[in-house]
């Protein structure tokens, strides 16, 4: 058994990034998701790429790559997960996906395992249990299905089809994109060394075994905060914005940018000491709780208070500072902003379209 911190019954709004959560919501009333996801799973795609596994993959188990499967069960006992199927495929392409809602399994890529050493394996694993365990994997599988079809309605309609199905597919691209960012925090939180994930989203952006030990974490970051600086010009938005529209991950150096600035957080802090949100624990104040404080700043709460009224804290049952909701902040000067806001009032900066 590693000596990594288990997180039982943790919840995933305990990690889910607040970006997942507003596009993932404008996803769900987009028109039609409701119908593509009955029909996917009314016609079995999940049982289709299941037997194409069976055949083509070989599939991880105590028996069978044990080391990597050691890997899955740490990575699920960490999340308080139930361990899905885990297969390799062989490819040399560095990728790793997860699919299946009823029965989801893990695929990763003979290419991403060659590249990884043990420690970033753990995490990339660990980034596909989060997509389980934040229930992305059925909505990845609409955007896939939805990519798909796209494609083949354009080549019938000669372009038309691709018009009409294209601002669903941008919103699906939107929140796919997004989800990653939850996921790497899924996997920071069962490596728990931050070097740790920096360095496989370094070696996914230019990663050769040649020269990857010349590699440099703080110069890498420092091309995301270069990247962020870009959009002090509009027309440098613009172009940020066509080359992230039909992305389904965002750059890997802001990934890198983002899991730095996540571990440095109280978030984080709070959950690697314990104090998190729980799927077993009700959004209500416990009776059994006899204090009126909130265990963050110690102002006075009312005892059936969600939330405190002076830092922002949640309030679940016995659990102190589950999470502390401070205002979203423009990057760059530090502007309070709305959820509503796509760019900075004050300095015009994109808060949308970075990732």
């Amino acid at each position: 058994m590693s000596k990594r911190r288990r997180f039982p019954k943790i919840s995933p709004l305990a990690f889910q990034h607040p970006l997942d959560a507003k596009a993932l919501e404008a996803v769900k009333k987009a028109k039609g998701v409701d119908y593509l996801v009955r029909k996917i799973n009314e016609y079995g795609y999940e049982r289709y790429l299941y037997i194409n596994n069976i055949a083509d993959n070989v599939r991880v188990g105590p028996r069978q790559c044990p080391q990597l499967y050691n890997m899955l069960v740490e990575a699920c006992e960490i999340l308080d997960v139930e361990i899905p199927q885990l297969y390799i495929t062989q490819d040399p392409m560095v990728n790793a996906f997860t699919f299946g809602s009823e029965s989801p399994f893990i695929i990763i890529n003979s290419g991403m395992i060659d590249l990884m050493s043990d420690d970033e394996l753990l995490a990339i694993i660990a980034h596909e249990v989060g997509h389980i365990k934040c229930g992305h994997v059925l909505y990845k599988m609409v955007a896939s299905f939805l990519r798909v079809a796209a494609e083949v309605i354009a080549d019938v309609t000669l372009g038309i089809g691709k018009l009409i199905a294209g601002p669903l597919l941008v919103a699906f691209y939107e929140w796919d994109r997004k989800s990653e960012l939850t996921a790497d925090r899924a996997g920071l939180l069962v490596v728990q060394d931050k070097n740790v994930s920096i360095n496989a989203l370094m070696k996914l952006a230019g990663g050769s075994t040649k020269v990857y030990e010349q590699f440099n974490r703080e110069e890498f970051l420092r091309q995301a905060e270069d990247y962020v600086e870009l959009d002090h010009s509009m027309l440098n938005q613009f172009y940020k914005l066509i080359q992230v529209l039909f992305r389904s991950h965002p750059f890997p150096a802001l990934r890198a940018r983002e899991i730095n600035t996540w571990a440095d957080s109280m978030e984080y802090k709070n959950i690697c000491n314990g104090i998190y949100p729980r799927v077993d624990v009700d959004f209500s104040w416990s009776p059994s709780y006899s204090s009126t404080t909130c265990p963050h700043c110690n102002v006075h709460v009312e005892p059936n208070a969600n939330f405190c009224q002076a830092c922002g804290a949640a309030l679940h049952s016995a659990i102190a500072v589950i999470e502390k909701r401070s205002k979203r902040r423009c990057s760059t000067c530090e502007t309070p902003l709305r959820p509503s806001d796509d760019f900075c009032p004050n300095c015009g900066m994109n808060t949308r379209f970075d990732w």
